[in-house]
């Protein structure tokens, strides 16, 4: 399967200007608290900025945020939170371990594996307060 991320919130700053991020998924890796995270590796190397370094992340790791969500196929704006791998050797471990990740952002990412194009996310993904604010729609 492959996801694409097509919108970050509560993201580094230079992790906005990098989407669309095109993720295509190893496989399910399960972690110390849910079943179905998902490793993957990026089509193009993320640039990470920290501690005034700057390191290029190729492999990802992505949960469905929502509790009754999943990534699946063809699932369309599904928020997930995104974590890079710090440490190479969870590529090879049985179950996610967080000591070799760093959790970066929420995320809304489509299914693309079919050719799909998404759109880029752009609008309030649900709830009221939006539209007192004159901003995007409820759905």
């Amino acid at each position: 399967m492959q996801l694409t991320i097509t919108g970050v919130d509560y993201a580094p700053p230079e992790l906005d200007e990098q989407v669309p991020i095109v993720v295509d998924l190893i496989r399910e890796l399960p972690g110390p608290d849910r079943p179905d995270y998902w490793l993957g590796e990026v089509r193009s190397p993320i640039r990470w900025l920290k501690n005034d370094h700057e390191i290029a992340i190729t492999h990802v790791v992505v949960g469905a945020r929502w509790v009754g969500t999943q990534i699946a196929p063809g699932v369309k704006d599904l928020p997930v939170g995104l974590a890079y791998v710090t440490d190479q050797t969870l590529l090879g471990d049985s179950t996610l371990d967080f000591a070799k990740c760093s959790y970066v952002a929420i995320g809304f990412s489509h299914e693309t594996g079919g050719g799909d194009k998404p759109k880029p996310t752009k609008e309030i993904q649900a709830g009221l307060i939006g539209r007192f604010f004159g901003l995007g729609t409820s759905k």
